[in-house]
């Protein structure tokens, strides 16, 4: 008797998990993933009618890198004092907004945290965003 009280109530402990708690959870863990340390090499690839145009936000060769902040923003240091913000937020497990633009994000930021790409698509422009730790 016992044990059917322990596993009735365990049972209700998991039914109040709601779905709004979970991905609650999710994105907090993201968070957390993205904001730990710092993104060494960060490359923005937009494809426009099949030209390809390559923007280096942040690169170890440069001496830059970017840092996910809890205030909202993405700051690339320059490596001499200054630096550079972009907005940011995780919506969900698959959609994240980065400098106001939103983007799909392509793999799991919980299972991969030494690397990252988002991607999305603006009237005839392709763009894909590549953040890795090294």
């Amino acid at each position: 008797m016992k044990k059917l009280m322990i596993l009735g109530l365990v049972a209700i402990g998991f039914a109040s998990c709601s779905k709004e708690t979970l991905n609650s959870a999710e994105n907090d863990i993201a968070l957390n993933a993205i904001r730990t340390g710092e993104w060494k090499n960060v490359v923005k690839t937009t494809t426009v009618d099949g030209k390809e145009i390559t923007d280096t936000i942040a690169s170890t060769s440069r001496g830059t890198y970017l840092d996910f902040d809890k205030d909202g923003y993405a700051y690339v240091y320059d490596g001499k004092g200054g630096s550079k913000s972009f907005a940011y937020r995780i919506e969900n497990s698959k959609t994240m907004y980065f400098d106001n633009v939103q983007y799909k994000i392509n793999e799991s930021i919980i299972q991969s945290t030494i690397r990252f790409t988002i991607s999305g698509q603006d009237n005839a422009a392709n763009t894909k965003i590549e953040f890795k730790r090294k």
